[in-house]
């Protein structure tokens, strides 16, 4: 009986593996994601320990994209993050990392606000936060905060912001505080389309707190207006809690997956994983093989939309927008076959109803529907 017990312990600790610097990202870098915006059958939320299994393979593919690290000097703002060794260019900034042997860590963001208003900032983590850390082993727990300043000249901003106010500031600071604890609470295997992996599963727990600072001049200088209710601001302002089940392999640069959970952690909101190449194997729901057809989820939308694309022949394919007046608000050209997913960020896009187009090389028309754009 005891050489049984010693052997199960024996098998239970070469079974939980380390995650290593080797995992990290480096320059020229390709690592391919795929989200699941409504996934079903699916429970990160497992109770701690070990030799667990989570099955995610019932997920389907909302959304693909590809994260490429350059080097930071290929990035136009790395001079204002000197020490950084990997820029990623999005679509309206650039995220700066530095990597050491135990910390891949976030410096800042240089680019198009997050607010949405058209606005260039240029915005540093202090101190840097760590997205992973290595040797990476069942039982770790890092707790990290760091602090974020965006600070805008009221000139920059829309005359709406500040209708009815009794004054209007100088200037505006918003302060994000941010507190993460990061706990590897089980090991095991996970599932997910196209592959099975030995896991660590870490359990993220992060608490975002927004306030915002009006610049009144004068002996009030700067007032944090988040004690007074925020005014128009309030939406944007308090503390929001954000928890999600991360699972990282010792073998592979890609999380194999990122559960998060809704905010009342009753159910799993978004699964981001590890995409092995099958997004062209999953068509959308509601689409009759055989058939082209173009379909937006979600719809309503509120930050983004997938146009999802399927059964189409190879061809050189334009897709439109138009608002409610028969404009056209946006265009785009792709070339595709099969099935694709077109993503589209609505930072730029009013609240409204707007119709949808995919045309052909020929100019025949694959669907036009509706699409409903919604802003907080």
């Amino acid at each position: 009986m005891l050489l049984a017990v010693f052997s199960a312990l024996c098998f239970g600790a070469s079974a939980q593996i380390t995650v290593t610097s080797a995992t990290f990202p480096v320059a020229g870098d390709t690592l391919r994601y795929a989200v699941d915006n409504d996934p079903v059958n699916v429970n990160p939320a497992t109770p701690p320990g070990g030799s667990q299994l989570w099955d995610f393979s019932s997920l389907q593919i909302s959304q693909s994209f590809e994260t490429i690290y350059r080097p930071a000097n290929a990035g136009m703002n790395s001079n204002s993050f000197p020490g950084a060794e990997l820029v990623i260019t999005g679509q309206t900034g650039e995220t700066y990392f530095n990597v050491t042997s135990n910390r891949f860590e976030a410096l800042g963001y240089a680019g198009g606000d997050p607010a949405g208003f058209n606005l260039n900032v240029l915005a540093k983590f202090s101190p840097p936060i760590a997205e992973r850390t290595s040797p990476l082993q069942f039982f770790d727990i890092t707790a990290q905060s760091t602090y974020l300043s965006l600070p805008f000249s009221t000139e920059q901003l829309p005359d709406s912001l500040f209708q009815g106010a009794p004054f209007t500031p100088d200037s505006i600071r918003i302060r994000l505080n941010t507190q993460r604890v990061d706990a590897v609470d089980g090991w095991g295997t996970c599932q997910i389309p196209g592959g099975s992996y030995p896991v660590l599963r870490q359990k993220r727990t992060e608490y975002t707190t927004t306030n915002m600072d009006i610049y009144l001049g004068g002996f009030l200088g700067w007032v944090d207006i988040s004690q007074f209710g925020g005014g128009a601001f309030s939406d944007f302002l308090g503390t929001d809690t954000t928890v999600s089940y991360r699972f990282y392999s010792g073998t592979e640069k890609e999380e194999i997956a990122i559960a998060t959970m809704n905010n009342e952690l009753s159910a799993v909101e978004t699964v981001r994983f590890k995409d092995n190449g099958l997004t062209d194997s999953h068509e959308p729901a509601g689409i009759s093989p055989g058939s082209a057809n173009i379909q937006a989820h979600p719809n309503p939308a509120v930050e983004f939309v997938n146009f999802n694309c399927s059964n189409l022949p190879r061809d050189l394919y334009t897709l439109k927008i138009y608002n409610f007046v028969g404009k056209v608000v946006w265009k785009g050209d792709y070339s595709l076959s099969g099935n694709k997913v077109i993503y589209l960020e609505l930072d730029d896009f009013k609240k409204g109803t707007y119709l949808y187009s995919l045309s052909d090389g020929k100019g025949n028309i694959i669907g036009t529907k509706r699409l409903v754009v919604l802003k907080p």
